[in-house]
């Protein structure tokens, strides 16, 4: 699957990786340090993430950015539901919640989960816990009869293999991208092809789609 950019592993933006290149600002260290924190906070994924930045100010690094580029991505964020100081947002009370992303048997199920979430961020899909996407995948796995059992899905998203997540993957963009052209078209925005360009597109109007939605 390709996506607008191509994310690489920054020292500044993922905690697990030891920073070598140390922002000397402490203005700058400390906006970082809280986009981090709203990046997982708002439990966004690498390449969702990736795209905001880009569409908020034109870079998709925190490092290259200006003061106040990086005061107009934690903006945003503000905007999305962060608050500092605040613990974690729960997506879902109905059910249990998807494990962090990157520890999936096979890289499609994080990609599943990641964009689950954001149809729920999104206002898509009523419930973004791991629950019901499980409900989701059984009902489109049987569907699709990747289980080779008509009668039967796959219980867990966690237990697909390659293929089978690639399949469900697929359906689950498809449908994402048909809901975000629909509130595009509606701006007068017409995107016809490509899940990649869609997104990007929708997260560079989320907010006229929003004040569509709401008059």
């Amino acid at each position: 699957m390709s996506y607008p950019f191509s994310p690489q592993t920054d020292p500044q933006t993922d905690p697990q990786v030891p920073v070598r290149v140390k922002v000397k600002n402490p203005a700058k260290r400390r906006l970082i340090t809280l986009i981090n924190i709203a990046k997982q906070q708002l439990n966004i994924d690498e390449y969702v993430y990736r795209a905001m930045l880009t569409s908020c100010v034109g870079k998709n690094s925190l490092r290259v950015m200006t003061l106040s580029e990086l005061e107009q991505v934690l903006t945003h964020f503000k905007q999305k539901g962060f608050t500092p100081h605040k613990s974690p947002n729960k997506q879902s009370a109905k059910g249990r919640l998807s494990p962090k992303g990157g520890k999936a048997k096979v890289a499609e199920i994080d990609k599943i989960r990641a964009i689950w979430i954001t149809m729920f961020k999104q206002n898509i899909v009523r419930d973004g816990s791991e629950t019901a996407l499980d409900s989701y995948v059984r009902r489109m796995s049987a569907r699709l009869n990747i289980t080779n059992d008509i009668a039967k899905g796959v219980d867990s998203v966690a237990w697909l293999n390659p293929q089978q997540a690639y399949t469900v993957l697929e359906s689950l963009k498809s449908w994402h991208k048909r809901a975000m052209q629909v509130r595009l078209e509606q701006l007068g925005i017409i995107e016809l092809k490509g899940y990649d360009k869609v997104l990007t597109r929708y997260l560079e109007n989320e907010n006229l789609i929003k004040q569509s939605g709401e008059s």
